[in-house]
């Protein structure tokens, strides 16, 4: 998913500075939708509605797998970007 992202942004007409900010962003961002959806369906009939519960429930995998693995991602991209 990553890869197929990074491509895409690749693609855009900025600079590379860009285009990690982007992409950062957007793979926090799916990951917070992603997460939301699955809150809504099942972590509010097992936490409740509290709204402490769905901060963490939704903010956890997208600082965690959004933006965490979008920097260990970038460093890997830019390391094949620069052996080939």
């Amino acid at each position: 998913m990553y890869r197929l992202l990074w491509n895409y942004i690749d693609r855009l007409h900025l600079k590379t500075k860009h285009k990690q900010n982007i992409f950062l962003i957007v793979c926090t961002l799916i990951w917070a939708m992603i997460s939301t959806v699955v809150w809504f369906t099942v972590g509010d009939d097992l936490f409740g509605k509290s709204l402490k519960w769905m901060i963490c429930f939704i903010g956890y995998p997208s600082a965690i797998l959004g933006f965490l693995c979008g920097i260990l991602t970038l460093f890997k991209i830019n390391d094949n970007d620069k052996s080939e």
